[in-house]
Order: structure tokens, then C-alpha cells, then sequence
């Protein structure tokens, strides 16, 4: 039996979409791989990231060892800070419909990352929808109709955000770290939208674990595949898209020659939700994660 592996491909500043989204879509369609864009659509205020380090454990190391500069340039490291804060969504829409006209699913992942990264966990759900009502009106302005699923910026989500949410009758959420779909569960209420987690760690994080180099990234992050369950990896168009394209192309390469299956995410939720009663109600918690500086949102069965 070979893996089954769904692609999320995350997009969080403005040089991920102009330099890396297009190289990545570019080669996946070349080899026939389905996957999901999830692209913030507001402001690229990146360069406020830089205050992590003042709250994140961790955070420093990261950007040492993932070379961040020269994957995210000088202007997005500044960007919203000394540079202006370049608008994402409003600037791309061509390229949007293209990607999407072109297979792909192209859908939020946010509207001001490093906001909803920062806080989005704590929000109520009058706070949540009022950032979630810029994502849907700049979706509505590129394509036309409302969008049917979301990823959350930095896997940061809440009762405020998943409540909000339900609202929207999407076919899915990808907010969370676990290890299998499920509805999420909150205060003894199970709500209706499934989440479907990212089950693998990402390159940036393998990257800060002691013994991992870009020379054996491919084959440590092979090691981690399971063959029983669904694998969900996330890459991102920053990093996998520009300077680690060449591993992520050798992941590629080599997964042809196992045999992987590649799944696109709607199908997945699509053919989940044909029978709901049989898929698991689970909580959720914050959670650190090996290599991750800060905590993330985590499937809590």
C-alpha cells in the first residue's frame, strides 16, 4: 500500500505569491499533482513579525537555521514597518483565477496574517467575524462567490474563530495540528464545518531539530509518511516555492517512484462528509510543537 498525501500549500506575503506561487503551480501541473492554495488576501505586514522575538522561545533559531532572509528578501522582512505593507489579495486576481481555472483550489488563508497569527486564538466570535468579513469581501472580488474552505495563518484557532466560521457553511476548515479529520468540539458542542489537520511537521520546523540539513530533509521527512491514514503536509510558497524548490522537487521525484497517491483536499472532505456520522468529534488545545517557536492550535482527542 503506498501513502496518500494531500497538499496545502500556505502563502503568507506578497513575494510568496509573485516569486513562489507560480514556480510551484508551474511544476505541479506539469506532474499532475492536485493541491490547495491557501493565500492571505489583506495587507503584507510581515515585517511586524520581527516581535516574536521578544515572545516566542525559539523564534531566533528558526530564522538561523531556515536562512529567513534570503528566502524572504529585505523588503517583505520590512514590509509594513519601514515599507509599506503591499495589499495581497487585490494585487494577484488574475493570477488567482488562472491557478484555479488551472485545477487548483485557491482559497483564504487569512486576510492579515500576522494579526490572526498573533491573536486569532483569543478572539470571540464577534471579533473573528469581523476579520473574517474582510477575507470574504476581498473573495468575492476576485471570483465572484463566497469561498468554501479556509486555513488558519500559523494554525492558530479558537472557539471565537471555528464559531464564526460555522457560519459560513464551508466544506472544510485546515486550522489545526493533529492526526485525522474530525468535527471540532467546544464546550460540550459539536460544531458543523470539518477540520482537516496538517499531519506532518513543515520543512522550517524539521530544519530546527538537531541532525536535519537541507542534504537529508527529503529523506527524514520520507521516514515520516504513514501508509495507514491520511497525510496532510503544508508546505509554503516562501520556502518550498524559491530556495528549497530543488528538495521539494527531489520529494517529488522520489514520490513517483514510490507511488504515492497525490489527494486533493475538496475530494477528501467530499468523500468524508458522504458518511459524517462515522467521523470522530474531537477538542482542541494550544500545543508546542518540536521546531516551532510559540504554540500552535492541536487536535485533542
Amino acid at each position: 500500500m503506498s501513502a496518500r498525501i494531500a497538499l496545502k500549500i500556505d502563502v503568507d506575503t506578497y513575494r510568496g505569491i509573485s516569486d513562489g506561487t507560480p514556480r510551484l503551480a508551474s511544476f505541479l501541473l506539469s506532474q499532475k499533482i492536485p493541491a490547495s492554495f491557501f493565500i492571505s488576501l489583506g495587507p503584507d505586514n510581515s515585517g511586524w513579525a520581527v516581535t516574536r522575538l521578544f515572545r516566542h522561545s525559539g523564534f531566533l533559531k528558526k530564522m538561523k537555521r531556515t536562512s529567513a532572509l534570503s528566502i524572504y528578501g529585505f523588503r517583505t522582512a520590512l514590509s509594513g514597518t519601514l515599507f509599506p505593507a503591499r495589499p495581497m489579495g487585490t494585487s494577484f486576481r488574475d493570477q488567482f483565477r488562472e491557478w484555479r481555472d488551472q485545477g487548483f483550489e485557491v482559497s483564504p488563508h487569512g486576510y492579515d496574517h500576522i494579526l490572526w497569527h498573533d491573536q486569532a486564538a483569543t478572539w470571540n466570535a464577534q471579533r473573528a467575524m469581523c476579520e473574517l468579513e474582510k477575507v470574504r469581501d476581498v473573495y468575492r472580488h476576485i471570483f465572484g462567490e463566497d469561498p468554501r474552505s479556509f486555513a488558519a495563518p500559523g494554525w492558530q484557532a479558537g472557539e471565537g474563530t471555528w464559531q464564526a466560521m460555522d457560519s459560513w457553511k464551508l466544506l472544510y476548515h485546515s486550522d489545526s495540528r493533529g492526526t485525522r479529520p474530525f468535527f471540532p468540539t467546544l464546550n460540550g458542542s459539536t460544531l458543523k464545518t470539518l477540520e482537516i489537520p496538517t499531519t506532518l511537521p513543515t520543512w522550517d520546523e524539521m530544519l530546527a531539530w538537531d541532525g536535519i540539513t537541507r542534504h537529508n530533509l527529503v529523506e527524514e521527512t520520507w521516514k515520516l509518511l504513514k501508509k495507514d491514514q491520511l497525510n496532510v503536509w503544508t508546505i509554503h510558497a516562501e520556502f518550498e516555492g524559491t530556495v528549497y524548490f530543488p528538495q521539494f522537487h527531489e520529494f517529488v521525484e522520489r514520490a513517483a517512484r514510490e507511488g504515492v497517491e497525490w489527494v486533493y483536499l475538496p475530494k477528501v472532505a467530499q468523500t468524508i462528509l458522504k458518511n459524517p456520522e462515522r467521523v470522530p468529534c474531537d477538542t482542541i488545545k494550544q500545543g508546542s510543537l518540536p521546531g516551532r517557536a510559540g504554540t500552535v492550535t492541536c487536535q485533542h482527542g
